[in-house]
């Protein structure tokens, strides 16, 4: 039908998103308006030579074993690369590529959708400096604040002791010193963990290895604490984690739990099969998180339990945070759910490495 053919064409030909479609042998056989405004480059000149050529030399061997991968498959494909527009402007493209079937079922051709997502790509980048900025600055006004109290408590007792005579309290004011130097450097320590950026794997183990070390560990000093530990340990594929990454994080939670549980209560830890991935799941029968502080908990110095919240310690609320820190850093994530009154429960995920490597 001439009329619907001409319809199709034109239709391709004026779509706002580009559009370059190929012959078996991956060789231009249609190249849009669009296409020749974002990439800079004429449909006379394009049509008939290899697609490949429209990228930069150290691109075109992996764009070629996607268009064989696509072709073969019969499934589409993906991948982001940045070109020089008409302009010379560096552009953040998204290109799609999908099968065109012939009628006996084998592909005749490839069609690569292009769509420019320079714009979109620049303001997530402006967003996430943003953020990036705000949680700076919250680090920042933490850090003060629990620096400028342990200081001061610091000038204080070394001011009782100058002006002292009496040596019993002139030692009990520098044990207090040292106490608050070892609070200074217990924080030092945790921001330079929460920093931490160095990814090497040296100490692998299985997930469920190491939740259950972890539990023979704290098993008896939980009972002790009126704290019953129970297990829903279930067959899952073996995930490698850092061990010691992972025991810090169990111990931060578990610090967590322990304060939402002072007169006894039950740990529940369990791992499990979810689709790709393995999950641990860390729940506590505690007091719970209040709603409208659920979305903070993973903040650095966010905290319901240090003394300026009502708690009985010198709380300085980073242990979630280093937690989540740690986990992202693994390959995980972390989530947390939780319900005031009936306790809080924090599900990681970690994903399965793939049994074969795949081109992206």
């Amino acid at each position: 039908m001439p009329a619907e053919d001409d319809f199709y064409r034109v239709l391709c030909e004026h779509a706002a998103v580009a559009l370059v479609a190929t012959d078996e042998a991956f060789r231009i056989v249609a190249w849009n308006a669009a296409a020749t405004d974002l990439l800079g480059r004429s449909a006379e000149d394009m049509i008939g030579r290899d697609v490949t050529d429209a990228v930069p030399d150290k691109r075109r061997k992996t764009l070629h074993r996607l268009l064989e991968r696509t072709a073969e498959r019969r499934q589409t494909s993906w991948f982001s690369i940045r070109l020089p527009d008409a302009n010379g402007q560096t552009r953040d493209l998204m290109v799609i590529l999908s099968p065109i079937p012939a009628d006996d079922g084998a592909s005749r051709g490839v069609a690569a959708w292009i769509v420019d997502e320079t714009q979109r790509k620049q303001l997530s980048d402006r967003l996430a400096e943003a953020e990036k900025m705000a949680s700076l600055g919250t680090l920042a006004s933490g850090v003060a604040h629990h620096f400028n109290n342990i200081l001061g408590g610091v000038a204080t007792y070394v001011d009782f002791a100058l002006s002292s005579g009496d040596a019993t309290a002139m030692k009990r004011a520098l044990q207090m010193t040292s106490e608050a130097a070892g609070r200074a450097s217990r924080i030092t320590q945790q921001l330079l963990t929460f920093a931490k950026q160095d990814t090497h794997r040296t100490d692998l183990a299985d997930l469920t290895e190491v939740v259950l070390t972890f539990v023979h560990l704290v098993e008896h000093p939980l009972a002790d604490k009126g704290v019953e530990l129970q297990l829903d340990i279930r067959p899952a594929r073996i995930v490698a984690v850092e061990a010691n990454r992972m025991h810090q994080v169990l111990g931060n939670l578990l610090t967590n739990a322990e304060e939402a549980m002072p007169d006894g209560g039950t740990l529940t830890l369990g791992v499990r099969p979810a689709g790709k991935e393995v999950e641990l799941t860390f729940a506590d029968s505690g007091t719970g998180i209040p709603p409208d502080q659920l979305a903070m908990v993973f903040e650095p110095f966010f905290t319901t339990k240090g003394l300026h919240s009502g708690g009985e310690k010198a709380n300085p609320g980073l242990g979630l945070s280093v937690a989540h820190g740690l986990v992202t850093e693994m390959g995980g994530r972390i989530a947390v759910d939780s319900t005031p009154g009936q306790g809080t429960t924090f599900t990681l995920a970690f994903p399965i490495e793939n049994d074969e490597d795949e081109d992206t």
